[in-house]
């Protein structure tokens, strides 16, 4: 009968060392079971800039030279008296120098200024696109190590979407956000 309890209990200790090292090697072995493979890529992809689609683009030969971001672009006004309003802020560069950069870019595009308002307005008009009014602020309590230091609201002609992409209808990419969205 001693010889039966000592193959049990052989037979136990093999049957708990088995479980124990398929234990141990599943854990060794688990990092290939299926697991992500860590990229360090975690961030979502990010819409494209809303002036870099072509689907509601600067009029032609309109370039800035500085950082800047587009806040929201839509129209405004009555059926048939709609207007561009394109809301951008700009980076790293204080107004009078957005102010010298924005004129430089509409005279370099064929506009002609038109008469300066107060502040700081600016005015330009092309044969073919129409007026173009600009005004530009700086953003209150910028310092200068700020990154957004100001706005610029641009009033353009409405133009219809200038391209047939699948982006133009996200309004994340465009800044087009439907009426009453909070932004």
């Amino acid at each position: 009968m001693s010889t039966s309890l000592s193959a049990r209990q052989r037979g136990r200790r093999i049957v708990i060392f088995g479980v124990v090292g398929i234990g141990i090697a599943l854990i060794a072995f688990s990092s290939s079971f299926g697991r992500a493979t860590p990229t360090g890529s975690y961030r979502p992809d990010l819409p494209p800039a809303a002036l870099s689609t072509g689907c509601w683009p600067l009029p032609s030969g309109v370039r800035f030279d500085f950082a800047y971001q587009v806040r929201v672009d839509g129209d405004i006004g009555d059926a048939g008296q709609e207007r561009r309003r394109l809301v951008m802020q700009f980076d790293l560069i204080d107004v009078a120098t957005a102010h010298d950069r924005v004129t430089r870019a509409f005279i370099a595009a064929g506009f002609d200024q038109g008469s300066v308002g107060s502040g700081e307005a600016l005015a330009f008009h092309k044969p073919g696109v129409g007026q173009v009014a600009v005004k530009l602020s700086a953003l209150p309590g910028t310092t200068g190590d700020s990154i957004v230091r100001g706005t610029i609201v641009l009033d353009l002609p409405s133009t219809r979407v200038q391209s047939n992409d699948p982006v133009c209808s996200q309004p994340f990419a465009t800044k087009r956000f439907p009426p009453g969205n909070p932004t």
